[in-house]
């Protein structure tokens, strides 16, 4: 048939193959082919891309895309595409391809490998199946899980929980596991969880002095620690002055402005000034925004000095006790 070329129809008379292009250069089975609202790219006698009448691009499986002649992206079979990868694992695969050392891949997934997680992002080094670390949505629970070296280290529970080296906040009530879990929910509750009844910490406090407290377990009882060894300290003196120093304290009866039914005994924090250790902030303290700074009082600290001033009472007592006795018996 002839081929007609003006300037209304174009080339027009021929549709072609794939095998024999209506449109073609030298080689006789590569160029452009048409069927009904169809344009068809052919090379080698295979159609390798078609555009339909929609304007639509469709491609065969593992199409790649080559950036001066190296390969950089690929839409496989499964309709996942691979970047700097010619075989990718999930809908997203960035990174190291099959047998690439020194690599690592981001793969984001449809189904997130293993039952019921239908999502997830995992991390993998040379495409190994086992990831380095992976997030993963469960279908069935709604739990985001949080996972490294392959093993579940940290998961939200569809009740907005943090479950933290656990799966379940029945292991952290009941105590049978080292795990912790944060409970935005319920109050914004934290609970802790050791194995053991023997002495264990739950948390601790670190600055750049290194350890300077912790809050510990054992057996059925919770003590909060503050450092105490003595070879931390230096220039230590006994308290000889208790009794007068504990004058100067002005235990007060009061309720909170926010508590107005609740009377508690305690003290106003400007007015411990026989242990200013124990007081935090500035007494008429404000921001730069002139609200107030309130201070706060750690009442553990006032222990030295109350069995000071009682071991100086008792040994008054004492020396009365035996000018007594020595009275009664002359």
């Amino acid at each position: 048939m002839a081929i007609a070329i003006n300037g209304t129809t174009g080339i027009s008379g021929v549709d072609g193959s794939a095998s024999a292009p209506a449109l073609q250069g030298s080689d006789s089975n590569t160029g452009v082919s048409f069927g009904t609202d169809i344009v068809n790219i052919n090379t080698g006698g295979t159609t390798r891309a078609t555009v339909d009448s929609s304007g639509a691009l469709d491609v065969p499986s593992n199409f790649p895309i080559k950036v001066n002649g190296s390969e950089k992206l690929r839409i496989d079979s499964s309709g996942n595409l691979g970047i700097g990868n010619t075989s990718p694992q999930g809908q997203l695969h960035i990174g190291a391809s099959t047998g690439t050392s020194d690599r690592e891949a981001i793969i984001i997934l449809n189904n997130g490998g293993g039952s019921g997680q239908e999502a997830g992002i995992e991390w993998r080094y040379e495409n190994v199946t086992t990831p380095r670390a992976k997030i993963h949505l469960d279908s069935s629970s709604q739990d985001l899980r949080f996972a490294t070296a392959n093993s579940e280290r940290m998961r939200i529970d569809s009740s907005g929980r943090l479950l933290i080296s656990t799966t379940s906040t029945s292991a952290v009530t009941g105590g049978s596991t080292n795990a912790k879990f944060f409970d935005a929910a319920d109050g914004c509750r934290l609970m802790s969880s050791r194995s053991s009844t023997a002495a264990r910490e739950h948390a601790v406090f670190h600055n750049p002095n290194g350890d300077v407290g912790d809050i510990t377990t054992s057996g059925s009882s919770t003590s909060f620690n503050t450092s105490s060894d003595y070879r931390l300290k230096e220039n230590v003196t006994a308290i000889s002055d208790g009794i007068t120093r504990l004058k100067t304290l002005k235990p007060s009866r009061f309720n909170f402005k926010v508590d107005k039914d609740t009377t508690v005994d305690g003290f106003i924090a400007h007015e411990v000034t026989a242990v200013p250790e124990a007081i935090t902030g500035t007494k008429d303290e404000v921001d730069s925004d002139k609200n107030p700074v309130y201070q706060g009082i750690d009442q553990s600290k006032l222990v030295p000095l109350l069995t000071a001033a009682l071991q100086e009472a008792v040994a008054k007592i004492e020396v009365l006790e035996t000018k007594v006795a020595a009275l009664e018996a002359g």
